[in-house]
């Protein structure tokens, strides 16, 4: 049996990466950016209004995002496409699989690996690369260049680079342990299309397709590791360096949060929506209940802007008017809740979607 992880770190990314783009483009923009209007006196006299300037950033900051949610899902789809040939290897009983795994080797030295195969036998690092074009390993110059079809040029840090230090950091983690096991490690390169001009002199760099001989050509452990030992490792490795919730992606891009637009979208069409007597949050576009996306106005102010929430803050992002109305909402989230009124703080327990209690 191969016990896998499910929701991923790369997935959190892609979600709040998704919700920027939403709070990011504005469908006022959007309806009116075709329409004629007649100049104003400030665009006469060579000066940009205000409300012009922050369409501006805000177009700035949205490519920004899609790049980066770009680059993020190519990301992803090769993790998929290296999980399908994974699907068809017969692993070892007892063999775990996870997925982008943050790994605190000691204070101040983290490692994050795409994929880690944990086995009684051995562990293995996939460090998987999903870059078309053809590949220069320069390990000398700490780099990988990528030549595009269209002859255009990219340089990244030295995959091999990355994957010793990933080697390296696991083997010290598992010495502290006092824990004998077979480190290996190895770039997938999810894109056949991709062609080596240049190979490293250090690690093997394999396509997906030949991932099933090269797992089946690994040397056996002189003396493999009981399953209880595996499963008590596999659970360290987890639980090293849990994913915080305390990073705000506005931050963390380098994006103004004022730039994001405020209240509550629906779910569907991403307008706002309004709370009308009787029938509570209520989309009239869509003819759809607002419930989830209260939750998840709530989710992005504490994933995009700031990781804590207190209640006006939470009335100022919802339009909300009435702090009692505010409270029974965060309440009936699952949050963290600290400090007594009118102090109280709200946050997230973890990197995945907010949720309601019960």
């Amino acid at each position: 049996m191969i016990r896998t992880s499910h929701y991923r770190a790369i997935d959190w990314e892609i979600d709040c990466l998704t919700r920027m783009e939403v709070r990011l483009g504005s469908a006022a923009f959007s309806r009116n950016e075709n329409l004629y209007s007649p100049p104003t006196v400030e665009e006469m006299l060579g000066m940009p209004p205000a409300e012009n300037e922050l369409h501006l950033r805000r177009k700035k900051a949205l490519v920004q995002v899609s790049d980066q949610l770009y680059r993020i899902k190519a990301g992803r789809a090769g993790e998929d496409a290296v999980d399908r040939s994974l699907s068809e290897i017969l692993m070892p009983p007892g063999t775990y699989v996870l997925r982008n795994a943050r790994i605190t080797i000691r204070n101040g030295y983290q490692i994050e690996v795409d994929t880690l195969i944990l086995s009684p036998s051995f562990m293995l690092i996939l460090e998987i690369k999903n870059v078309p074009g053809s590949l220069f390993f320069k390990e000398s110059e700490g780099k990988t260049t990528r030549v595009r079809n269209n002859g255009e040029i990219d340089e990244f840090d030295c995959f091999i680079h990355q994957l010793d230090r990933q080697t390296e950091g696991l083997q010290q983690f598992l010495q502290e342990r006092h824990i004998s096991l077979p480190v290996h490690g190895v770039v997938v390169l999810s894109n056949q299309n991709t062609v080596i001009k240049q190979r490293p002199d250090t690690y093997r760099v394999i396509y997906r397709k030949q991932l099933a001989r090269y797992v089946r050509a690994l040397p056996p452990a002189n003396s493999p590791l009981h399953q209880e030992t595996v499963d008590w490792l596999a659970s360290a490795i987890r639980h090293s360096a849990p994913h915080p919730a305390g990073e705000a992606f506005c931050d963390k891009l380098g994006i103004d949060a004022a730039l994001l637009r405020k209240g509550v979208l629906c779910l569907a069409c991403n307008q706002a929506i309004g709370r009308f007597p009787r029938i509570g949050w209520y989309c009239k576009s869509c003819d759809l209940p607002g419930k989830e996306a209260v939750r998840q106005a709530v989710d992005d102010r504490l994933t995009l802007i700031k990781p804590t929430i207190n209640n006006p803050e939470a009335r100022d992002f919802l339009g909300m008017k009435h702090s009692s109305d505010v409270s029974r909402i965060l309440n009936d989230l699952d949050l963290i809740r600290t400090g007594n009124p009118p102090a109280t703080l709200y946050r997230k327990k973890e990197s995945r979607p907010l949720r309601w209690k019960g």
